[in-house]
């Protein structure tokens, strides 16, 4: 039973798994298979101990579908898909499903009171209680805010807040008007006192200009003269840097033209084929070097090889005993070779002497050539110069040539604003131009008092109209709040007066379901026994003579009949209203106790076990021979060498 609890829902039913794995295993398997709706489930659920705990592995997790694997790896998963075919969840499994041991009769056992809030929980009943006590906590609030929206002094006030801005708003466009129309005379005063000021500069400008003429005048002409004689300098400067630069250019060519000599007397067109041809002679000059070396070194080997000879009869190469006749012959050989390596070191020490000549004449000239190219380098920058300052030179000749022509045009200006002035002119413009600003002043006060006053009466129209709109909005907000109330209040009254009437329905049905399980309980029993359920959901049976009994005053067996009927009528109920199904599957975890042989009522309990047609399929684990012989399938189950054995009868 406790492996088809984890195989079901994965979790354990104590605090932890130890119920379920061997002290001495670290893994542990269950396989659970079913058939639902036609179809055939597998489940297959993995434990292993892991650092002292033991854990569900979720690689191992597998749900299958006729062989077709329809989850896997997460257990939330598995959990989602197998709930939404079977319609079961761990509650309602392990409270009308499996009857567990010792907690068949626990339903009659509670107090009503509990009994009632337990019933009402699974029939959803706790959810219409929960709704009207918050219900209470929104009406209370909403009490709260329709009193304070009642005392609220812009709603009380709002009558005279409303009259307040009409007389504010006829008030504030009357001087709105006002500052409008002074405002345009503004404007045209502002014109003419612009003119007037432009006019009165114009004539003190041309008055404090008159003032300066004569030094101005003195002025001009005496950087006039000035300018003249710097460009008289520039024209000289500009001429010897000029010809500077001629002299560059000149030597210039003299240089290149040494360069080109040169290079043509070695038949090089640059500095750069010049070192190539002295690299190419320093290897060769090497190589002969070594060559001449290698030979020298044969010859002497050659001597040494001869006086072997001439002292020895013995081969100076392998040291083994020759003729006479191949020792001369080997001598006058070893001779002849000597002496032609001889004449070819002669003949090589010359071209080495003529390769060294070479070298010294051509390196002689590369130096010459590297001197003339930094002569050459030098004058190119000599020139440059020459000629940035001759182009320098140029472009301040020309900026003072301008100068003197702008000195001769404003001489001449001059000359003539002397004859322009008048001091009457300026005399009238200063008084007209005084006559416009005290206007203007006298307009600009008269409108900044106007506005000061329109400010004012604008802000306290925002304040009464804020607070009008603020009224406005409280009295929609106090009429939502009465037809909120009032809403809550029928609901309220709806919610109380429903829930007796709900529960009644559900109790009728509770008692059919109930009696209809106890007359398949007890058919071929010889009794009859009714079962009345009251408001709490309290059972009690009723006999054949009409005496109503509790449960706690009834015997043993029908106490047992009573509590088996309320369980599996319950339980169908419930699994109707919750998955649309009914209660195809019943475990019964030692239903007998209190029940005995000698009065046969656990044979009348395994006949009435049978009786109960309504549910597909009844697991009954029990330790009696009297019950479990009618049943139609036993699995006994015997431990031998600390492993259970299973033996299906």
């Amino acid at each position: 039973m406790l492996a088809l609890h984890f195989a079901l829902f994965g979790e354990p039913l104590y605090r932890s798994y130890e119920y379920l794995l061997r002290e001495d295993k670290n893994i542990g398997r269950v396989m659970l298979e079913f058939e639902h709706a036609g179809r055939v489930y597998g489940l297959v659920r993995v434990l292993r101990r892991e650092r002292g705990r033991i854990v569900q592995d979720p690689s191992e997790l597998r749900l299958t579908e006729n062989g077709k694997v329809l989850a896997w790896g997460r257990v939330a998963a598995v959990q989602e898909q197998l709930k939404s075919i079977i319609g079961i969840d761990k509650r309602m499994f392990e409270e009308f499903i499996w009857v567990q041991q010792e907690k068949l009769k626990e339903i009659l056992n509670m107090a009503p009171r509990q009994r009632q809030e337990i019933l009402d929980e699974l029939f959803g009943f706790s959810a219409f209680k929960k709704a009207w006590e918050t219900l209470h906590l929104y009406q209370r609030e909403y009490d709260r805010e329709k009193n304070l929206l009642e005392r609220d002094p812009d709603v009380v006030e709002l009558k005279n807040l409303k009259q307040q801005y009409e007389e504010l708003m006829s008030d504030l466009i009357k001087l709105q008007v006002d500052v409008e129309t002074l405002e345009v005379d503004l404007s045209e005063v502002t014109k003419k006192l612009g003119k007037a000021e432009e006019t009165l500069k114009s004539l003190e400008a041309l008055e404090r200009e008159t003032e300066k003429l004569k030094e101005e005048k003195s002025l001009l002409e005496s950087r006039l003269s000035e300018t003249q004689a710097y460009i008289n300098s520039l024209k000289s400067q500009l001429e010897n840097r000029r010809l500077e630069a001629e002299e560059y250019k000149k030597t210039l060519e003299n240089l290149k033209r040494e360069r080109g000599e040169i290079l043509s007397q070695f038949s090089k067109n640059s500095l750069e084929e010049l070192s190539q041809t002295v690299e190419g002679i320093e290897f060769k000059v090497g190589r002969l070097r070594d060559e001449v070396a290698n030979l020298k070194v044969e010859v002497r080997k050659a001597e040494e090889s001869i006086l072997v000879v001439e002292a020895e009869n013995v081969c100076p190469t392998c040291r083994r005993e020759i003729s006479q006749s191949f020792r001369e012959e080997l001598k006058n050989r070893l001779n002849k070779e000597n002496i032609e390596k001889q004449q070819k070191i002669s003949r090589l020490e010359a071209e080495l002497e003529n390769l060294e000549f070479e070298h010294k004449l051509i390196l002689e000239a590369k130096t010459r050539i590297e001197l003339l190219e930094s002569k050459i380098a030098e004058t190119e920058k000599l020139i440059q110069m020459r000629e940035r300052d001759v182009g320098r030179l140029v472009e301040e000749l020309n900026e003072k040539e301008k100068l003197e022509w702008e000195l001769k045009t404003g001489l001449d200006k001059v000359s003539k604003k002397i004859f322009e002035f008048k001091v009457e002119d300026v005399e009238n413009a200063r008084k007209t131009r005084e006559e416009l600003l005290l206007k203007r002043n006298e307009i600009l006060n008269t409108i900044k008092h106007q506005k000061r006053l329109i400010e004012e009466k604008k802000s306290y129209v925002d304040s009464i109209e804020k607070r009008i709109r603020n009224a406005e909005e409280k009295l929609k907000r106090k009429s939502l709040v009465e037809d909120v109330l009032k809403i809550i209040a029928g609901l309220r009254a709806s919610y109380k007066e429903v829930v007796p009437l709900l529960r009644g329905m559900y109790i009728e049905g509770l008692r059919e379901a109930v009696q209809s399980v106890m007359d398949s309980l007890t058919q071929g029993s010889g009794r009859n026994l009714y079962v009345e359920i009251d408001d709490e959901y309290t059972p009690r049976l009723i006999g054949t003579a009409g005496f109503k009994r509790d449960a706690n005053l009834i015997s043993g067996g029908e106490r047992t009949w009573l509590a088996l009927a309320y369980r599996i009528g319950l339980g169908q109920l419930i699994m109707e209203a919750k998955t649309g199904q009914n209660l195809e599957l019943l475990i019964l975890d030692e239903p007998t106790e209190a029940l005995g042989t000698e009065d046969r009522s656990i044979e009348v309990l395994a006949t009435a076990i049978s009786n109960l047609k309504m549910v597909r399929q009844i697991l009954t684990v029990t330790h009696s021979e009297e019950l479990a012989k009618e049943a139609s399938t036993r699995i006994f189950v015997v431990k031998k060498n600390e492993v259970s054995n299973i033996e299906k009868m």
